[in-house]
């Protein structure tokens, strides 16, 4: 059942939620854009009958993206949603904004500024190396000026992630020996949270909240990387007034 991973109280005088759906939410995958206005309303639906207790806002106010791994981000602005662009961050200063991102192993973040404003990533490899994060702080500090908070949902793990060592060089050049790990079978992997960690310790961003569970071990998860699925779960953030 979906989980609430941060309620973040703003300095602006608005309540920041981040929420993670599970498996038995029901499948978040919405980019197919012949039935993205079906996908995303069932979706919603599905989300919203599984967990009563959270107030989610209705379908009609949610964003999505044709997630394509690379740093675009893009802004939902007043009286509008944005469906199925490409791109791979979405940014709001509007309340009841719900922005999504579907991952089944990449690494789902919520940036959080306390003047108001939130942005949801996502955030792999490729996006990792070219500069998601980073761009999209950047345009939100742009947007709402203020102190930035990162909640960071369930992503595959170093236990799992197996990488060659070979294919590594590139992020140990651009992030250090720390992005190393060790899978459960005593082979190099890539550490993503390790990745994330730096990039923000790098732009002085706090991580509010951090969930530990790696979606390839999980059950309650969808894992590409574990057998190919194309289902996916979704981290949702949107801003409330007081």
């Amino acid at each position: 059942m979906a989980r609430v991973l941060a309620e973040r109280h703003l300095a602006s005088g608005h309540t920041a939620w981040v929420a993670m759906s599970e498996i038995v939410d029901g499948d978040m995958a919405v980019s197919d854009l012949k039935t993205r206005e079906k996908s995303i309303q069932e979706a919603s639906l599905s989300l919203v009958e599984h967990n009563a207790g959270l107030a989610i806002p209705s379908s009609q106010h949610w964003s999505f993206l044709t997630q394509i791994h690379g740093s675009k981000n893009i802004e939902v602005k007043e009286n509008e949603s944005v469906l199925g662009l490409e791109g791979d961050a979405l940014f709001t200063t509007q309340e009841r904004k719900v922005l999504t991102i579907q991952v089944a192993d990449c690494v789902p973040i919520a940036l959080v500024s306390d003047s108001g404003a939130i942005a949801a990533i996502h955030a792999g490899w490729k996006g990792l190396l070219n500069g998601v994060i980073e761009n999209t702080s950047e345009v939100l500090q742009d947007k709402s000026p203020g102190d930035q908070a990162a909640v960071i949902g369930p992503h595959i793990g170093p236990c799992c992630y197996e990488y060659g060592r070979k294919d590594l060089d590139s992020f140990i050049e651009a992030f250090g020996a720390s992005v190393v790990g060790v899978t459960d079978s005593s082979t190099d992997s890539l550490d993503l949270m390790a990745i994330v960690r730096v990039i923000l310790e790098k732009r002085g961003i706090e991580i509010e909240y951090r969930d530990g569970s790696c979606t390839s071990c999980d059950s309650k998860f969808w894992s590409y990387r574990s057998n190919g699925t194309q289902k996916r779960q979704s981290l949702l953030a949107w801003i409330e007034k007081n």
